[in-house]
């Protein structure tokens, strides 16, 4: 199949560049999944890296709250270890892709993360990754018996 064509309802995307950007892993080439945030639950599944990530986004909170309430902004050049948590959980438990950009910041990542906190909070983030791992698997499952 080249890239562009229609595979199972799914159109694969031509800009290899976007294609890399919306990776979850390096065994998971092809997915249907074309909004970032169903992607973003498929790349944090791993209790530990989510653990990791809503640490960071707490030490993330916390710096910027004390910075603002010492006026040392000197306190800002931390910012930047608060992003080492959450690589640090996808290194270490969750060989998901990471995008450089996302790693560093975008506002995507950032929205993605803020509502992975408050589904948690909620306890519908479990059910969150289930659903999407359904769908994962039930659109390989019928990609590979399309192939036999």
């Amino acid at each position: 199949m080249q890239r562009g064509e229609i595979w199972s309802g799914f159109e694969m995307n031509s800009n290899p560049q976007q294609s890399l950007i919306n990776r979850i892993n390096n065994q998971i080439l092809d997915h249907p999944f074309t909004d970032y945030w169903d992607i973003f639950i498929l790349k944090h599944q791993h209790p530990i890296n989510i653990t990791l990530h809503i640490l960071g986004i707490f030490f993330f909170y916390g710096l910027l709250f004390y910075t603002w309430k010492l006026q040392s902004f000197w306190l800002l050049l931390g910012l930047p270890l608060t992003q080492l948590l959450g690589l640090s959980g996808h290194f270490l438990f969750e060989r998901s892709h990471i995008d450089l950009q996302d790693a560093v910041f975008s506002w995507r990542a950032s929205y993605c993360l803020g509502k992975m906190l408050f589904r948690i909070l909620t306890g519908k983030y479990r059910d969150d990754i289930r659903q999407r791992q359904e769908i994962l698997n039930n659109y390989l499952s019928n990609n590979y018996a399309n192939l036999q």
